[in-house]
Parts: C-alpha cells; structure tokens; sequence
C-alpha cells in the first residue's frame, strides 16, 4: 500500500511539473508569434490549470478505468466551486461583475445540465463527446469575441499572470519536456489509483472522485491563491468558470471521442447532480450583491467537506 501510495504522490508532482513547464513553453512560443499577453492568459491560463484532468481522464479511459476518467473531472468540478474557491474567498472576499452572473455562472450550470443529460443513458459515446467538443469550439469562439471588450484592467490582470521570459529554442524543448511529464505522471497517478483502490476495497468511482480530482485539482488552487493574495478578483472566478467549462466541454469531449465511457447508474443519480448543484450555489452566492464573503468561503468549504464525508462513508 504505501508503495502505491508513494508512485501515486510521484506520479503527482511528475504531472504537476509538467503541466508548469508546458504552459510556461507554450506561453513563450505564442508570445513569440506576436500573440498578445492577454489573449495568452486568457486561453492559456484555464487550459494550463486544466492540462492535468485531460491527461489522467484521456490515460484513464484507454487503460480501461472510465470510472476514474469520469469521477476525475466531476470531482474535480466540485473541487473547483466547493475547495478552491473557498479557499480563495477565505484568503480575501472577491468582488464579481454582472457579466459572470448573467453569462459565465449560467453557462457552468448549463453545461453541467448538458453532461448529465448525455449520461444519463449510461454511457458517454463518441456523439456525446461530438457534442461536447462543438460545445467547446463556440465556448473559445465566444471567449475571443469578448476578450477583445474586456476594460484595460482586466487585460492587465491576465497579462501580469503569464510574465515568461525565455528563448524560443528553449521554450519549444520546455514544450515537449512538459508534454512527456504530463503523460508519465498521468500513467503513474492512474495506475497507482487503480491499485490503491483494490488494496483498500473501494471503487476506481471513488477514488477518481476524491485522491485524483483534488490531486489534480492543485493547479487551480495554485493560481487562484496567488490571485487572491494579489487582489485579482476576475482572475480567481474566470479560472474557476473556465476550467469547470474546460473539464467538461474539452477533456470529456475529447476522452469520449478518443474512448467512449460507460457511466455508472450512481454517478447519473447523485454526483452529477451534486455537481449541477455546486454550481447553482456558485450562482446564488454571486447574485448576493455581486461579492463573495469569508463566511461563504468557510460554507463553500464546509459543503465540499460534507460531500466528501458522506463519499466516505457511504463507500463504507
């Protein structure tokens, strides 16, 4: 057990210096190709933070564990709303814009709605995840359309966040070194989940829903403590909205095209749903007067906790 335990922590830090180290060469390349800093964080920054949940879904589900594939990127959507967020509320409350209420909040619920809709026939096909990835090419054609309008201080914020200073050469071997990280901490994260949940008895569901979607969850705490440390309202909540459009749209689209999933009856009546709930308490925080609190930050923590203790024991 704590072989398995010791590959899996491994295999975490391996993904999570790739997943650095390929965002920061890619940042490079597209500032070299005359891309502008904040277009750069813009995309770059809600697909950098979601780099490992495509990698371990995509290498879980041709491995054959589609539970893991699929509990990753629903744990790690609750994750997002319920642990991160909340920690970032707690560092220091967060002030939104209307435009999150009435475009970006919505579209997190929408898209959670959408997935369990296409799972509730029990499986995630390669049309399921057509629609999915369409949903994801309107998604990015939206994002470009509005990023250009956003106010200068916004475009600031995004701007400092991607700051890389390197050569093009060495920004391209960055690429392709953090590529090969991601794909080997991936394999060694998967497998040693798959083992550990056989050691202790516990479904790959479970695991993938907890151990694997907070651990690969940890790039979004990452930037949006820094953000909150620094202030960058706009920051924490576009790369908490993003990154659960991202887990959805991109990495299940992709996954069930590349490898269709079987979907557990159990995930149809209750976790999913329990996603679509987080989200529709994201939404009811944002609409009370537009700024989160260190009190809803201690809730949204709170809520995530229960959710994981009542994972825990009804696995029992």
């Amino acid at each position: 057990m704590l072989d398995h335990i010791s590959l899996f922590i491994l295999g975490l830090i391996i993904l999570m210096a790739g997943a650095e180290v390929l965002i920061r060469g890619a940042v490079r390349i597209a500032q070299a190709l005359g891309v502008s800093p904040f277009m750069i964080g813009f995309t770059l920054i809600g697909f950098g933070t979601s780099a490992p949940e495509l990698v371990v879904s995509l290498s879980a589900a041709l491995r054959g564990s589609s539970e893991i594939a699929l509990g990753n990127v629903v744990g790690s959507n609750i994750a997002n709303i319920g642990l991160v967020l909340g920690i970032a509320v707690m560092i220091r409350p967060i002030v939104a814009h209307m435009r999150l209420l009435k475009i970006e909040v919505p579209l997190v619920i929408g898209v959670s709605v959408l997935l369990w809709v296409l799972c509730r026939d029990g499986n995630l096909g390669r049309v399921d995840g057509g629609i999915l990835l369409v949903g994801f090419a309107v998604l990015v054609g939206y994002m470009y359309r509005n990023a250009r309008q956003e106010p200068t201080e916004v475009q600031q914020e995004f701007g400092r966040a991607i700051v890389v200073h390197s050569r093009v050469g060495l920004a391209g071997l960055m690429a392709i070194i953090g590529l090969v990280g991601l794909i080997g901490g991936a394999q060694l994260m998967v497998d040693s989940a798959v083992a550990i949940a056989r050691e202790i008895g516990v479904s790959e569901w479970l695991i993938g829903l907890t151990v694997v979607a907070v651990g690969t969850s940890l790039p979004e705490v990452a930037a949006v403590v820094a953000a909150a440390w620094r202030g960058e309202s706009d920051l924490v909540l576009g790369n908490v909205a993003g990154s659960n459009l991202f887990n959805i749209l991109l990495i299940l689209g992709t996954t069930a095209v590349v490898q269709p999933m079987s979907v557990a009856d159990q995930a149809v009546v209750w976790e999913i749903p329990v996603m679509v709930g987080f989200a529709g308490l994201l939404f009811a925080l944002v609409a009370n007067g537009l700024r989160l609190h260190r009190w809803e930050g201690v809730l949204l923590i709170t809520v995530y906790a229960g959710f994981i203790s009542w994972q825990v024991v009804t696995a029992q």
